[in-house]
């Protein structure tokens, strides 16, 4: 070889080394968003928190100075967005490309989960499900709390309130009639076990399966092994026929007689996960809240009663008409998010925020606590119940606290049904405030006790049980609840 052709052969060498590492510069750590080191291979997962994720990923966040936390799980990225800004910048801004979902080993492969439209690919399939939950005409029966249970069995509140909207909508959507003799419907428990498996295995990185999927597939047998397998199922609504006898409802005129069906009974099915534990634990939040703050208790009572008076009980006719029960539905929604991790989300192709690298395939996760926690939106209260910090000194809603989405979700991916389930939620309120009396029981030294306000921890987030004592208001209010059911 001669010497210029060595000097070209080390020139490009030389070039191909420099661009090879610089590239590896741009990509790689320093430009990833801040977070952990973490190991070599495994990366992260010893950072991965095992319990109250979202107020570990918060504080994480903020040791690292960035609202932005990037993790390894064993070569699988995950990008935790901790406030309102970066969500929507990406979740709304950037909405192509992070409305997709990850792969979920655990809820979807091995539990059955696959089916709710909460879980799908973005693409084709998603968009049917979510136009069917949008445009369906079926008219379902707002839950309320005005029913004869809570002036017969006021202990068994937390059942009540669950088979109010877990019943209504079973009946509208299945057609099967609830059986509330006792309040635990066979149908509504077995709902209630499922959504009780997701809420323990839907954050990723709870189960190792979730970073390494090809564990799914070792036998259960196999000692330490024992990954529960078992699908839940997919109910078939007892009306189904009649249903498909109204195509024209649900506009799926693009797909064929079979896949029609499993379209449909996926959405109904999606329907009641994604409303009935929700809006039922919603509704217990501010129940509990109620009862450990008698003065907005009283607050709520009198705003109601300055606009439905004495002599009837809210309806649909006064939502939008007392601000102080919108303002108690927001902070409820607020104060303790049901799911305070949102569902994950993930990236089509890689991208770069904020001079930040975002890997394609990274699992990007909203942090719904940390948000509707921000002092600098809600105020140094924030970890108080005050629903007056959405109201204006003249008692009208103040514009520049934004409403609480994101308890619902992000950007495409917000939940369909939020709107009914903010109707059910408010009227339930409402009519709480204008039949009933709460209060605190006491020890047998007379001494109050204070109801347990932190939560059961997981993806799903549920009040712990709790006792109160629950009245109605008057003897006139108590003959017209008995009359409006009778």
């Amino acid at each position: 070889m001669s010497m210029p052709s060595f000097h070209l052969t080390i020139y490009f060498i030389a070039l191909g080394l420099f661009l090879f590492f610089a590239r590896r510069a741009w990509i790689r750590p320093r430009a990833l968003p801040p977070g952990p080191k973490g190991w070599p291979i495994i990366g992260n997962i010893f950072d991965i928190p095992k319990e109250k994720v979202h107020i570990a990923y918060m504080k994480m966040a903020r040791k690292y100075g960035s609202n932005l936390l990037y993790l390894n799980m064993a070569g699988t990225s995950m990008l935790i967005l901790n406030s309102a800004e970066a969500a929507n910048d990406l979740f709304v801004g950037r909405s192509t490309l992070y409305s997709n979902r990850p792969r979920f080993p655990m809820i979807c492969e091995l539990m059955g989960w696959d089916y709710n439209f909460a879980f799908i690919p973005y693409g084709t399939q998603w968009r049917k499900l979510t136009s069917n939950v949008h445009t369906t005409n079926f008219t379902f029966k707002s839950p309320d709390v005005r029913e004869t249970s809570l002036l017969d069995t006021p202990k068994e509140f937390e059942d009540h309130l669950r088979f109010l909207s877990g019943g209504n909508i079973i009946s509208s959507v299945y057609g099967i009639v609830a059986n509330d003799s006792d309040f635990h419907d066979p149908y509504i428990d077995l709902a209630k076990k499922a959504l009780q498996g997701l809420a323990q295995a839907a954050i990723p990185g709870t189960y190792l399966v979730d970073a390494f999927p090809l564990l799914k597939n070792i036998p259960r047998w196999i000692p330490a092994f024992g990954i529960c397998q078992e699908e839940y199922g997919k109910a078939v609504p007892q009306n189904l026929p009649w249903l498909l006898e109204h195509y024209n409802r649900c506009r799926m005129t693009e797909a064929g007689p079979e896949d029609k069906e499993n379209l449909l009974m996926n959405a109904l099915g999606s329907i009641y996960a994604g409303g009935a534990d929700t809006t039922s634990t919603v509704t217990n939040t501010i129940f509990l809240a109620l009862v450990c703050n008698p003065d907005i208790l009283k607050k709520g009572q009198a705003a109601v009663d300055a606009v439905v008076g004495h002599d009837r009980l809210p309806g649909v006719v006064d939502e939008g008409k007392i601000p102080y029960v919108d303002a108690l539905v927001m902070e409820g929604l607020r104060w303790r998010p049901i799911v305070p991790l949102a569902v994950a989300h993930h990236t089509a192709s890689a991208d770069i925020y904020k001079g930040y690298y975002i890997p394609a395939n990274t699992i990007v996760m909203g942090n719904s606590w940390a948000i509707l926690h921000d002092p600098a939106t809600y105020g140094e209260d924030v970890d108080q119940f005050r629903p007056e910090r959405f109201l204006n000194s003249d008692g009208t809603l103040n514009s520049t606290v934004p409403y609480p989405d994101e308890a619902f979700g992000y950007g495409r991916r917000i939940c369909p049904g939020r709107i009914f389930a903010q109707n059910a939620i408010w009227l339930a309120v409402a009519s709480l405030l204008a039949c009933f009396d709460l209060s605190k029981v006491s020890d047998k030294d007379g001494v109050a006790i204070e109801p347990d306000t932190d939560y059961i921890d997981g993806w799903l987030s549920y009040p712990r049980l709790y006792e109160c004592t629950i009245t109605p208001r008057s003897k006139s209010i108590e003959k017209m609840i008995r009359q409006s059911v009778s």
